[in-house]
């Protein structure tokens, strides 16, 4: 089944904080967005998942990128009553007209405004001004086209002054939004539906992303100082990372960074005694003998209860125990005690977590077969278990592969492709195929081209099609 995203971005006004006290009183921007979050599920439009991530940018307002699922799937119609392109009407709603018009328009750029910080080349990085159209068009790989109708047909206009020129501003140049989150927040907050899970992967780059960088110096201002040497242009200019008053007050005071609904567990990948291990001199023996524990190890451990709860593990896939198992401080697997409660198992919930168990480089082949069998195989109890198939103990984990008949058409090479065309950058992909390739020597190469090439491209794609530039051979 295809899901279907909404993803918000929010950026706080400066004029909506009035106070530095408003701002410091609570977790303004993400319990206000939470809470409007319940109001859309009241209505039946949300599934219980989200994403937020908060960043700043170097005007020091808080910056929000939200991701929201949808339950059914949206006809065109329907995403007009949630996303409009249009400026309101005033003698309808003047309040709505008022926020569009203050925070909502790009621009304008182009011809009337060269020296915007969106043109590159002569071209809006943005793409703007936007083509009138009349309905909203889905599109698979993108966002839709929104309704945008013309001015001839009665829609709503207005000038701006542009660089000591009256400028008009009709549709094309509204960014969509939607108008109960911008009467609520009177902010500006882009509003866009997405119908491809890739647009999570836009969302968790933002949690990686590098935070604003500054470079500076210090000089001294005292007149009688003695003068000093500045011919070392290295020293001469410091780097740092810049955190402006609103961003301090944020992190001082503990607030969220990013959040998600449902919870995501990694599950860790090695081979026997392959974990790693952090030691100095003094405690390398201990360590030694006694290796850390990981998600796998423990998970050997709970397969091996002698308890109800073993007995229901040992049904388990690796991915599916952080539904029903929790991972406890203490770093062992313990029943879970709140969701849905399950009949076969008295005293065990199953909740929404999900796990995601980590990639495997191409180049460990062992540590990749055994991925391969932890994803199918179940009733592990060791790790020589997984190697087990049909009561015959293999010696490697690609030779149980082979007896399971995971390896007969190379699927397992598409299967990899398909899992990072979901969570990784077109250039990671195309890294991983070329590993594939030179290390791995699949028979279809060309179908794994084939099956995977859009996902290798997107980047390519997405630029040509947002800047028209020419893809060179």
């Amino acid at each position: 089944m295809r899901e279907e995203f909404v993803k918000v971005g929010i950026l706080l006004n400066e004029d909506s904080c009035q106070t530095q006290e408003e701002f410091i009183e609570e977790e303004i921007l993400l319990n206000e967005v939470s809470c409007q979050i319940q109001q859309f599920k009241q209505f039946q439009l949300l599934l219980n998942e989200n994403s937020v991530k908060l960043e700043w940018q170097k005007r020091g307002l808080p910056h929000a990128h939200i991701l929201v699922w949808l339950i059914d799937k949206l006809r065109p119609e329907e995403i007009d009553s949630i996303i409009s392109a249009e400026i309101p009407d005033p003698s309808t709603d003047q309040l709505l007209f008022d926020i569009v018009t203050t925070n909502m328009i790009h621009g304008p750029c182009g011809n009337p405004n060269r020296s915007s910080s969106c043109m590159a080349d002569g071209k809006c990085t943005k793409s703007f001004s936007k083509h009138f159209t009349n309905y909203t068009i889905t599109n698979v790989v993108g966002y839709p086209i929104y309704c945008r109708r013309n001015t001839d047909n009665g829609e709503q206009s207005f000038t701006k002054n542009v660089n000591n020129a009256e400028i008009g501003i009709d549709n094309r140049w509204v960014v969509p939004y939607s108008p109960l989150l911008s009467k609520t927040f009177n902010a500006h907050i882009n509003v866009e539906f997405c119908s491809s899970v890739k647009s999570i992967k836009y969302l968790c780059k933002y949690v990686n992303k590098v935070s604003d960088m500054v470079a500076f110096r210090i000089e001294n201002t005292n007149v009688n100082a003695p003068p000093v040497n500045n011919n070392n242009e290295i020293t001469l200019y410091q780097i740092g990372r810049y955190i402006s008053s609103n961003e301090a007050v944020w992190r001082i005071f503990g607030f969220q960074i990013h959040e998600r609904d449902p919870a995501v567990i990694h599950l860790a990948v090695h081979l026997e005694n392959g974990q790693f291990v952090f030691f100095t001199n003094e405690t390398a023996i201990d360590r030694a003998i006694n290796p850390p524990k990981t998600t796998l190890t423990e998970f050997f451990v709970l397969c091996n209860r002698a308890d109800t709860f073993g007995a229901f593990a040992r049904k388990l896939l690796y991915s599916e125990v952080p539904q029903y198992f929790t991972w406890a401080q203490t770093k062992i697997w313990m029943p879970r005690k709140q969701g849905t409660p399950i009949e076969a198992c008295p005293g065990l919930f199953k909740s929404k977590t999900l796990a995601r168990v980590f990639t495997v480089n191409p180049r460990q082949t062992g540590c990749v077969y055994l991925r391969l069998l932890l994803v199918n195989v179940t009733s592990s109890f060791l790790f020589k278990d997984i190697r087990k198939v049909n009561g015959q103990q293999y010696l490697t984990y690609k030779d149980a592969c082979l007896a399971l008949g995971l390896l007969e058409d190379g699927n397992q090479w598409d299967c990899m492709l398909t899992e990072s065309g979901l969570n990784c950058r077109a250039i990671q992909i195309r890294l991983l195929y070329a590993i594939v390739l030179s290390t791995c020597f699949p028979a279809r190469s060309d179908t794994l081209w084939d099956n995977h090439k859009d996902s290798m491209t997107e980047d390519i794609l997405h630029r040509h099609r947002t800047h028209g530039s020419t893809i060179k051979r």
